[in-house]
C-alpha cells in the first residue's frame, strides 16, 4: 500500500509495483526486480523506456516512453514486471528513487534493501 500511495497517491494493491504471492499457510514471497546486471527487459524494449538510472543504478521504466507493447513482461525472469491496471504501461518497482517506501513503512520492519553480496 505504501507503495501505490507513493506513486500515485492511491492505496490500491493492484497499483503496487510489487506482488506478493502466498505459497501455503504463512508462506508469502515478493515478486520484486533484483536489477539484473545484464537486464533482459532493457534489451526487449523497443521504445527505451526501461534504462539504468546512471545515479542509482536501479532499472527503471520511463512511463512517457511506454507503449504498453509488454514484450519486457516475459523478458523478466522475476515477474517483477506487469502491466499497469488502468494506464496500461510496464511497471515494476524503481525503489522509489532510493527511498523504498515498502522499506520505510513497513510495520513489523521486515523489509530492507541490501545491496548485492551483502
Amino acid at each position: 500500500m505504501a507503495c501505490s500511495y507513493s506513486h500515485y497517491k492511491t492505496f490500491n494493491p493492484k497499483k503496487s509495483r510489487i506482488r506478493i504471492f502466498q505459497k501455503g499457510p504463512g508462506i508469502s514471497r515478493p515478486d520484486v526486480c533484483v536489477q539484473c546486471s545484464k537486464a533482459p527487459c532493457i534489451e526487449a524494449c523497443p521504445t527505451k523506456a526501461i534504462v539504468r538510472d546512471a545515479k542509482t543504478g536501479v532499472v527503471v521504466i520511463h512511463e512517457d516512453l511506454c507503449d504498453g507493447c509488454g514484450l519486457c513482461i516475459p523478458k523478466c525472469p522475476f515477474n517483477a514486471i506487469f502491466m499497469h491496471p488502468e494506464q496500461k504501461i510496464a511497471i515494476k518497482c524503481d525503489l522509489c528513487g532510493g527511498n523504498p517506501a515498502c522499506v520505510k513503512y513497513c510495520p513489523q520492519r521486515v523489509l530492507h534493501c541490501v545491496e548485492e553480496g551483502g
